[in-house]
């Protein structure tokens, strides 16, 4: 299953990525609907769920929260990509979900007292650096480069397992991460704004992997 929101993007080209890989057949669910969806047990019945959205503004009610806090509790198939580090700002919680916090309105004040501001640059190619061959979303993959918006600034939380990085000035360090929060090892991929990263085959490669790794039970935590 496939999260969206009413956010412009070249839906013909983000969906042909999803054509390429065998044996992923996605289905897309929208906000608001996707907010109530985590209450019932239709959301379990997916092998994994992709996240391409940006709900900044939306603030779930407290059901809904506790249902999706319930739902990653329990061991969630998940990869967050791209612009949902920007969801939920109201919400501190989801935070702890993703492992990460892209600050837009609210920016974060560090324990040392310095302001977290974070900012995006359009079209920036940069070289992506494999931290770890050896995992099942990495496996066999070199450093690459790709065209793509970047993030700077953002909040990564420091238990996370790193498996993307860039050294990038424009760039914040970390691009792509397992997040564990209750059952569930949450996939993050920075990646994902455009048709340059769509059209990347590291970055499809990164995508598929990612999708089969969290769908399979050595992906959840016993």
């Amino acid at each position: 299953m496939v999260v969206t929101d009413d956010r412009s993007f070249n839906r013909e080209a983000f969906w042909a990525v999803f054509e390429r890989f065998e044996n992923v057949n996605p289905t897309e669910i929208t906000h608001p609907e996707v907010l109530d969806f985590f209450g019932t047990d239709s959301v379990r019945q997916f092998d994994a769920l992709v996240f391409y959205d940006m709900p900044e503004v939306v603030v779930p009610t407290e059901e809904q929260k506790q249902h999706m806090l319930q739902f990653f509790k329990e061991g969630a198939p998940a990869i967050f990509l791209h612009h949902s580090l920007l969801s939920y700002r109201e919400w501190d919680q989801f935070t702890d979900i993703i492992g990460g916090r892209y600050y837009n309105k609210s920016p974060l004040i560090t324990e040392e007292g310095d302001t977290l501001q974070s900012v995006y640059q359009h079209d920036v190619e940069y070289r992506v650096n494999v931290v770890n061959a050896e995992h099942p979303i990495t496996s066999g993959m070199e450093d690459f480069d790709i065209l793509d918006e970047v993030y700077n600034h953002y909040f990564v939380k420091d238990d996370v397992e790193v498996l993307l990085t860039t050294n990038h000035e424009l760039s914040g360090h970390e691009l792509g991460w397992i997040n564990t929060f209750g059952k569930s090892r949450i996939v993050f991929l920075i990646n994902g704004h455009g048709e340059t990263a769509y059209e990347n085959p590291n970055f499809r490669q990164l995508l598929h992997n990612a999708i089969h790794w969290v769908a399979a039970p050595n992906g959840r935590k016993d």
